[in-house]
């Protein structure tokens, strides 16, 4: 069982009492437990700061303000040493680089980084800058945690020739130095709605590192960036061109009434909630990631978490709706990068029931499934799995890449183990 424990300060609020007292005090201490998949038995520790205080630091500049002078400031108030911030001069821009280092005991490191730059639009710009801003918020909570790598948070300057200031840095990195980043995490539009992200095939271990820090926080899992928004995560694919595993973390924007066919209408404001959310979801994945070997999924952490001795029965870690989720998304990325169109949502009452018998018979069998699709008239294909993390095999993927297919039917029934191991996912995939 993995244990969070967060640390909830209060610090802003706390002003007078500690001008009083001459020391800081911690106004509370929660522990929350969460099923383990994809980590040994451990705990996760992190300062947690109040939603009030996130949201104080959420507020945006005022128009004349330098935000790399608020940055600063910011990182100042999150208790962060002037040894920790460095200032570097790019040729591309004539802003600098302000770059704070956790430093951890190992080589490793771990990049987060946010953009320095500054729509002319009010609502883009309020969008902008929460993402800046999470980086101190970060360097605050995770500043006393001890990680095997060093935390390397990056605001980028704005490129003025063509050429981000991203590309320069990570073009300047030796191979020694592009094999031991763990993980490039590129922040941008978050805070808009729920957590969304952007990976490669290649880096999808990334994206199932996210899922299991949002679901260990009983929180939705993140979704797949809209296509609209891809187009602005410039830093994550400069750090995929060297070879640096990547991801970009953004949020789900909402959009108007039948603002779907115009992707221009989202609508770029930054809900708190939804903000807050993201925040401790991005405390939970950077150290999950630290603990991970570079590459490393969470399926392979479960398989040798597996093989210790069963002490405590676990629930589920993803519900069933979850994990369907999972595996949904998993097919729409398979057919993106064939350039197959996306599956609508497929209904089909009586598959759960079907999944569920699978289960219980405890024998993958794809014949009832088929059945389903001769008895509604349909013509399509079946993909059956069971296993100790909701995803499908490459080759089972390869069957619903076909891009005449239209509807995509997903079911998943939970299996707990009764020996004290993670949960049996059984699922059927139905593409017609």
């Amino acid at each position: 069982m993995r244990h969070f424990l967060a640390l909830e300060s209060e610090r802003d609020h706390n002003v007078l009492i500690v001008a009083r007292s001459r020391f800081q005090f911690v106004l509370l201490v929660v522990l929350l437990t969460a099923a383990c998949i994809g980590q040994n038995p451990k705990s996760v520790t992190f300062l947690r700061l109040s939603s009030q205080i996130v949201e104080q630091r959420l507020q945006p500049p005022a128009p004349s303000d330098d935000w790399t002078d608020v940055l600063r400031k910011q990182y100042a108030k999150a208790g962060i040493q002037p040894d920790q911030l460095v200032e570097q001069s790019v040729p591309s821009s004539s802003q600098k680089m302000l770059i704070c280092t956790l430093k951890g005991r190992g080589d490793s490191v771990i990049i987060v980084s946010a953009s320095l730059e500054r729509p002319q639009n009010e609502a883009k710009r309020n969008v902008a800058w929460a993402s800046l801003a999470m980086l101190p918020l970060l360097a605050e909570s995770l500043n006393s945690v001890s990680t095997d790598s060093s935390i390397v948070l990056i605001a980028f300057p704005p490129d003025n020739h063509h050429s981000t200031v991203s590309s320069w840095y990570a073009g300047r990195l030796s191979e020694t130095g592009r094999k031991n980043i763990k993980a490039a995490i590129e922040l941008s539009g978050t805070g808009r709605g729920q957590t969304s992200y952007e990976v490669k095939p290649g880096d999808r271990n990334l994206a199932e590192w996210l899922a299991v820090a949002a679901t260990s926080l009983r929180q939705p899992v993140p979704v797949k960036s809209q296509y609209f928004d891809t187009l602005d995560f410039a830093d994550a694919k400069v750090f995929r061109s060297v070879n640096v595993p990547a991801i970009s973390v953004s949020s789900d924007p909402q959009h108007p009434a039948m603002g779907w066919n115009h992707p221009g209408l989202a609508i770029n404001l930054v809900d708190s909630n939804a903000y807050y959310a993201t925040y401790q979801t991005l405390c939970v994945f950077v150290v999950d990631v630290d603990r991970a070997s570079r590459g490393e999924s969470p399926r392979t952490s479960v398989a040798v978490a597996s093989a210790e001795p069963a002490r405590v029965p676990k629930a589920p870690a993803f519900t069933e709706d979850q994990a369907s989720t999972m595996i949904v998304r998993q097919v729409a990325e398979a057919r993106d990068q064939y350039h197959a169109s996306t599956l609508w949502p497929g209904v089909i009452p009586e598959l759960h029931g079907r999944v569920c018998d699978m289960a219980q018979s405890g024998k993958l069998d794809p014949a009832p499934f088929e059945a389903v699709l001769t008895h509604n008239k349909l013509s399509g294909t079946v993909a059956v799995f069971s296993g100790d993390y909701p995803s499908l095999t490459p080759e089972q993927l390869q069957g619903v890449k076909v891009a005449r297919f239209h509807k995509l039917a997903v079911s998943t029934c939970a299996v707990p183990s009764t020996e004290g191991k993670g949960p049996i996912y059984w699922i059927a995939v139905l593409a017609y």
